[in-house]
């Protein structure tokens, strides 16, 4: 962060995207999740950051994340040296735990706070007495990753919940509190997000692009990009490589 001094704590709100990603920082963290749901793998855990759920983030430690729909998380980046000074330590050693309603309420407007504010807050947080958050039997860090890159495999819910060691129908309800759709509509929603980035990007045909991502044929494709979009993949194509031409021609003036 420019202009900020590094031997000092930083408070801020984040919200993270629908796409796996790592990170290794020189600096203790803690996460405080305020709304939506993250996936975070550190030390080997996972762990799905709802609210009232505080995960450390040990400084040097890899970690990977997730977030598969709308989300807010307080993000508490704490140097080594000054959790040491203060004794917060043990809060980093800590496994993830779900804090109480009012002291999750109170870290909430942490953000505009002093560093006395946040002191305080730490302490509350060490002092509180929460309960442990257990594994997720449900991993989408583990099975969206796996299903976008292979999305010509004929997925159905019955193998993804298998994928996940799910009732059916448990694996449907979890997947839909947590993306907010359910698993066809997300899995149909995937599927054309690559067919328009092929169609944008490649000279592959209807068919290839139709097969590729997972539709039985091209006529199926045809159907399920028309009631999307509105309008056949072929003029959606034609029109936007006449948007770039257009840009293209602009630029050039």
């Amino acid at each position: 962060m420019p202009g900020h001094d590094p031997t000092q704590p930083t408070v801020e709100t984040r919200t993270y995207p629908d796409r796996v990603l790592t990170d290794r920082h020189g600096f203790h963290q803690l996460l405080l999740g305020l709304g939506g749901a993250l996936e975070l793998e550190s030390a080997g855990r996972l762990t799905r950051v709802t609210r009232g759920v505080l995960v450390p983030v040990a400084s040097g430690e890899e970690h990977h994340y997730l977030a598969p729909n709308d989300n807010r998380v307080l993000v508490l980046d704490l140097p080594e040296a000054w959790c040491e000074a203060l004794t917060f330590e043990p809060l980093v050693r800590r496994r993830a735990q779900r804090l109480p309603e009012g002291i999750v309420a109170r870290g909430e407007g942490l953000g505009g706070g002093s560093g006395r504010d946040l002191s305080r807050w730490l302490q509350s947080a060490l002092a509180a007495d929460g309960r442990q958050v257990m594994v997720p039997r449900l991993k989408l860090l583990e099975l969206l990753p796996a299903v976008r890159a292979d999305l010509a495999h004929p997925w159905r819910v019955a193998e993804m919940a298998r994928h996940c060691h799910l009732a059916e129908a448990a694996f449907a309800r979890q997947f839909r509190a947590l993306t907010g759709l359910a698993p066809h509509a997300w899995l149909a929603r995937e599927r054309l997000a690559q067919a328009r980035e092929w169609l944008r990007t490649s000279n592959a045909t209807l068919t290839e692009v139709a097969l590729a991502c997972g539709f039985a044929d091209s006529a199926h494709f045809s159907r399920s990009f028309r009631r999307q979009h509105g309008v056949p993949p072929r003029e959606w194509r034609q029109a936007q490589a006449a948007r770039c031409q257009d840009s293209t021609s602009l630029a050039m003036r």
